[in-house]
């Protein structure tokens, strides 16, 4: 996406907004047990990739497009109870990335650069992907916590969530589209290969001392925030990309709540 780069408050603050963003979602998908689901979502997600540089149109317009359409044909096909939910994941991930591979190094050549796509490096963002970013994430932070209850309710039961008025597998299907769209909005920082680590990290450390779905949720927007904020300020210092350093202090944090619990019991 073209215009020009933007300000280094405005970077943080869209930073930051994506984890407030992720936190519950991640929580109520670990809670779900569909934690595979991201890694599934960014890894197809190099289809849409391929087709946005072929076309050269905005990479975020081609991950958005490709999520949505693999994150609905995911249930559709779920529903249908032939493959298992994370064999359905698999065959997506690994058939599409390989596609939007083989798609890119023929029509651009061996020569193309995908580090960026790959890994990202929130830095060189422009004013007007920072300001998608926080308009996107902040919507997807308001509709998770709005249904929060019947997002928790599904995985425990269906019959709770069907009391609270929504069937579980609509619960299910808004909970795929938002990662879906939550992917296409952190795709710019973290890259393809580490969204999965935003996105379940700070709420898999969380889990080490919360014990509700609301708490990781609380705690890991504290992680989150904490690491993006910290890998903001070291590529700034280090001179290298922010993305593997905000999941390296998540990881830090994960094995360090983790030892502290081990200890306490």
């Amino acid at each position: 996406m073209s215009g020009a780069g933007a300000p280094v408050w405005l970077i943080a603050l869209a930073a930051i907004m994506l984890a407030l963003a992720t936190a519950p979602l991640g929580a109520a998908l670990l809670w779900r047990r569909m934690a595979y689901l991201g890694d599934a979502l960014a890894h197809a997600a190099m289809f849409g990739v391929a087709i946005a540089l072929v076309a050269h149109l905005p990479v975020i317009i081609g991950v958005l497009v490709v999520a949505l359409v693999v994150a609905g044909a995911v249930i559709a096909l779920s529903r249908r109870g032939k493959l298992a939910h994370d064999a359905v994941l698999g065959t997506f991930a690994h058939g599409l990335m390989a596609s939007g591979l083989v798609l890119v190094f023929i029509v651009l050549g061996k020569g193309v650069d995908l580090h960026g796509v790959l890994f990202g490096d929130v830095m060189t963002m422009t004013v007007a992907e920072a300001l998608m970013i926080l308009t996107g994430a902040a919507v997807i932070l308001l509709l998770v916590w709005r249904y929060w209850q019947v997002l928790v309710l599904g995985a425990v039961s269906e019959e709770l969530a069907l009391a609270e008025g929504w069937p579980a597998r609509q619960a299910q299907l808004l909970l795929v589209l938002a990662a879906a769209v939550m992917l296409a909005l952190a795709a710019r920082a973290t890259g393809l290969l580490l969204f999965t680590s935003l996105l379940v990290l700070p709420v898999a450390a969380a889990r080490a001392m919360a014990r509700s779905p609301e708490g990781m949720a609380g705690l890991g927007a504290v992680i989150g925030v904490a690491a993006v904020t910290g890998g903001l300020a070291l590529a700034h210092m280090l001179h290298i990309p922010s993305g593997p350093l905000m999941v390296s202090i998540s990881l830090v944090a994960f094995l360090l709540l983790h030892a502290i619990d081990r200890l306490r019991s």
